[in-house]
């Protein structure tokens, strides 16, 4: 099966009582806009998406009559860091972008896919921070190499 474009629906009721099948990627896989690949189910897809694309949970690829494929966050290792202040903020955003390591900025916490080098700079550093799996997807703001 070839997706070239994800599939817009408003009204979500359209897809009561489809059977549901799920691609499930990580956040890196969610942005190669050509790949193949191979659904929970066991559906083998090939994406040749727009260049720029980034699939976000939920999205749908395919519909018939009968099912639906949709996009799903994979729950990765990562690393949830709880900076004091600004001054330990700054320092650990300094530690990570020299790392080139992606990062999700919320309130009060920063994230990143887990990276051992990062993790014993924290322990060592005595900087609370807590390994859990999750779903990745980083701040798209800032500089790019593209």
């Amino acid at each position: 099966m070839l997706v070239e474009e994800t599939i817009k629906i408003t009204d979500l009721h359209f897809l009561h009582g489809l059977e549901r099948d799920a691609l499930v990627l990580g956040w890196e896989e969610r942005r190669k806009p050509r790949q193949r690949l191979t659904t929970q189910k066991g559906a083998e897809i090939a994406l040749a998406l727009p260049t720029g694309t980034i699939l976000r949970e939920g999205d749908i690829l395919y519909i018939d009559d009968h099912s639906y494929i949709t996009i799903e966050d994979a729950k990765e290792d990562v690393i949830v860091i709880y900076p004091e202040d600004m001054e330990q903020g700054a320092t650990i955003a300094y530690e990570m972008g020299n790392r080139h390591l992606p990062v999700s900025i919320g309130r009060g916490h920063m994230m990143t896919p887990h990276n051992p080098h990062l993790e014993e700079f924290l322990r060592k550093g005595l900087i609370r921070h807590q390994l859990r799996k999750g779903s990745f997807e980083p701040t798209r703001k800032g500089h790019s190499h593209a």
